[in-house]
């Protein structure tokens, strides 16, 4: 079952690593736009904004087939976030290299990169990457200024410097509170969902047995009638009685008695289809829904169920069956009814 459930999870997880993927691609094509337009302003060479704009693909391509392939799965994070950033901060910082004028107006796209990774990242992970593009930007300055520094504008660079080494720890730690909200978040969710899934048990299901309670049997009755008698098919009901409960109670006590219910409720749903449906109809009483059944096959099920129960628990039970004949609900469960009745009477531990 785990194997099945796997099979069918992960790979919706990488359909969604890939949507991250190419959402991230769409990004990294505005930064790809924003070259070329400083090229069109004559604010960047050609061949650079060509290149630049060859390597983003490149890059997205090459993440987009990390996941189709399945390597990503290889990493700690297999939404490659951090690996993601990282490799745009590098690229980035190369490019304004060979930027001239434009490469101000570029120092923008790291703000861009770390607020992807606020989306993703814990704030010590953005903190690595602000360092990081911090050490390649100010690696790319220094590499500038050696090559050109009777042009540089010494100033200007240590200003843009000294904002960066501002801006970018703050996206950092804001990114960090982002980033712990939407983990909080995504754990109210969770405990949400669970609670809202044990309500549903508990408006459906038998507290003490786990089988379905009468309220959810009488439901789904109705409907499995009201669909019989609409296609013309057969349904078939099973009422259950646990015979001489009262005794197993007043000898052994209440949970001796609750187990003994238990036990039974537990047998009966084994004996049962999947389509089938089986639950606590009060007390001691059980009912088994068998849609598509004619009478006959109802009661092979029902002594199936009866024979289980004896050769596995101390107690027996008295099964009573019927066949819908058309009549209306009422009169169905008041047939099953009667035939249980007719079993106790002519000494329980029977079908009847």
């Amino acid at each position: 079952m785990s194997e099945v459930l796997s099979d069918t999870i992960l790979p919706r997880e990488q359909d969604l690593r890939t949507g991250g993927m190419l959402m991230a691609g769409g990004s990294a094509l505005l930064a790809c736009l924003a070259l070329l337009v400083c090229a069109f302003l004559d604010l960047l060479p050609v061949p650079v904004a060509l290149a630049g704009t060859a390597g983003v693909v490149t890059l997205v391509a090459l993440f987009v087939l990390m996941v189709r392939t399945g390597i990503n799965r290889r990493f700690r994070d297999p939404s490659l976030a951090t690996e993601q950033a990282a490799a745009a901060i590098l690229f980035l910082s190369y490019i304004m290299y060979y930027a001239g004028p434009a490469r101000e107006a570029l120092t923008l796209f790291y703000p861009v990169v770390m607020l992807f990774g606020a989306l993703r990242l814990s704030a010590a992970r953005l903190a690595a990457l602000s360092v990081l593009a911090l050490v390649a930007h100010g690696a790319m300055l220094h590499l500038t200024w050696l090559r050109e520094q009777d042009f540089m504008d010494v100033e200007a660079a240590v200003t843009e410097f000294a904002v960066l080494m501002v801006a970018l720890p703050w996206f950092a730690a804001m990114g960090g509170y982002v980033n712990r909200l939407r983990s909080r978040l995504a754990a109210s969710n969770a405990q949400l969902e669970g609670a809202l899934q044990r309500i549903r048990e508990i408006a459906t299901r038998d507290e003490l047995t786990g089988a379905y309670n009468r309220r959810y049997l009488m439901e789904t009755l109705a409907r499995e009638h009201a669909r019989a008698a609409r296609l013309g098919g057969r349904l078939s009901l099973c009422m259950i009685d646990v015979d001489h409960f009262k005794q197993v109670n007043d000898r052994l006590g209440h949970a001796a008695g609750d187990r003994t219910l238990q036990e039974v409720a537990a047998i009966a749903a084994r004996c049962l289809r999947v389509a089938d449906v089986f639950g606590r109809f009060g007390g001691e009483e059980f009912l088994a829904l068998l849609p598509d059944t004619e009478r006959q096959g109802a009661v092979q099920v029902a002594e199936r169920i009866r024979s289980c129960v004896q050769a596995e628990t101390a107690v027996t039970v008295t099964i009573g069956v019927a066949q819908s004949a058309g009549e209306d609900l009422h009169a169905l469960l008041a047939r099953a009814d009667q035939a249980l009745y007719r079993g106790k009477a002519a000494g329980r531990n029977r079908v009847v």
